[in-house]
């Protein structure tokens, strides 16, 4: 009976340690989830950035900020969209990537030594110049380095990369007053309609 019963105790000390055991195993992933480790690429805030240049395809953007307006240095006459460029510049002050390859002797295997679309931002003391390069198609992601450690290599979604296709006279603002002439020559047209 007496041996019974330890064999009996010694199932439920058994039986509640892999209960535990399971639950332990289960709880890990879980908590690795909660955990997903992000990699700073550059760190700058917003409304800091006083210069953006970037090329794609031959094709170079180059804006600075004169007081709370920014210029196209190639024609500072042009009536640049500031909601355009703050836009573009949110994609890549403070850039993050799920991924970081480290060690890398050999960017090129990236697209990244020769890479045909570069970002720089500048905030007059910090400068950063971002470099994309080939695109993975099994993360639907870019890879991305700065330009002074291509030792380091990270990842960038498709949407923040896509985003500097855009060229200088895409960002032109609308102006105001050809606004007002379509409204003035539509209510003229509505005036003219309702004399015949």
């Amino acid at each position: 009976m007496e041996k019974q019963k330890k064999q009996l105790l010694f199932m439920i000390v058994l039986l509640v340690v892999a209960i535990a055991a399971f639950v332990g195993i289960t709880a890990i992933p879980e908590k690795e989830e909660e955990e997903a480790v992000t990699y700073q690429i550059t760190d700058m805030t917003s409304e800091s950035v006083t210069k953006l240049t970037y090329s794609f395809d031959g094709v170079h953007v180059k804006l600075t900020k004169s007081g709370e307006e920014w210029q196209n240095e190639e024609d500072k006459s042009m009536d640049i969209d500031e909601a355009a460029v703050e836009a573009l510049i949110d994609k890549v002050a403070s850039l993050t990537s799920k991924n970081q390859i480290e060690n890398v002797e050999d960017s090129g295997q990236y697209g990244l030594t020769d890479a045909t679309k570069t970002v720089l931002i500048s905030d007059g003391t910090t400068t950063y110049t971002l470099m994309f390069g080939d695109y993975n198609d099994m993360t639907s992601t870019y890879y991305v380095c700065l330009e002074d450690d291509m030792s380091t290599v990270y990842t960038a979604d498709s949407t923040t990369v896509n985003a500097f296709h855009t060229a200088v006279e895409e960002l032109v603002a609308e102006e105001e007053e050809t606004k007002e002439t379509v409204v003035e020559s539509m209510t003229e047209t509505e005036s003219a309609n309702v004399t015949e």
